[in-house]
């Protein structure tokens, strides 16, 4: 049996898979870029290897079939896009991520450290950046 995430398009999440070991601990503030069928996956993944690797880490009741459940495309904070089986996405660790400002203050800059700092916030994958000097 394969989870029902309703995840929706261009919204953030963060959520823990069953292979972590495989894959990655957890996926934190990722975006939501494609919800793929497994025939469209495959084009860009070999979901039947991956799926050889992930199957023994999935729960029981999961189809032993890479083409019996639906992928998802997300890019991660740094920029990075993978697509992961929504059977590997543990359901129960799935939660929107609402948007929250934060405000930095940062003394004793010039007006020539404005660009480094939005250098570095950008590599890491931030983009709604304003930076100004007092």
């Amino acid at each position: 049996m394969t989870p029902d995430i309703a995840f929706q398009l261009r919204q953030v999440y963060s959520f823990n898979v069953y292979p972590s070991a495989l894959l990655s601990t957890s996926f934190t503030n990722v975006t939501i870029k494609a919800i793929m069928d497994p025939i469209s996956a495959a084009k860009e993944i070999d979901i039947y290897a991956l799926h050889a690797q992930i199957y023994p880490t999935l729960p029981v009741g999961t189809p032993n079939d890479p083409m019996a459940y639906d992928y998802v495309k997300i890019q991660t904070t740094a920029g990075n896009t993978t697509i992961l089986g929504m059977a590997w996405i543990d359901a129960n660790t799935v939660t929107l991520v609402t948007a929250n400002t934060i405000t930095a203050v940062i003394s004793s800059v010039s007006a020539a450290d404005i660009n480094r700092i939005k250098n570095a916030l950008t590599q890491n994958g931030f983009s709604a950046i304003s930076l100004s000097i007092k």
